[in-house]
């Protein structure tokens, strides 16, 4: 769900639809291409980190008891 509101939010911020920002548009725009490649980005990293850091407990149970 994060991920879908991110990049929503990131497109309308680069099409300026419904966003009041005191800065040139370049700017906007350039921001918002940050926010939505950057983001995924980030999201990538969390997803690596997680499937790095996984330890399945049912595993580590049966080699405690086995042990």
């Amino acid at each position: 769900m994060a991920v879908a509101v991110h990049a929503g939010l990131s497109q309308l911020m680069y099409a300026g639809i419904g966003v009041d920002l005191p800065v040139p548009v370049e700017q906007r725009r350039g921001a918002a291409e940050i926010m939505y490649y950057g983001g995924d980005l980030a999201e990538l990293m969390l997803a690596v980190a997680l499937v790095l850091g996984w330890k399945p407990a049912g595993r580590a149970r049966r080699a405690l008891a086995a042990g």
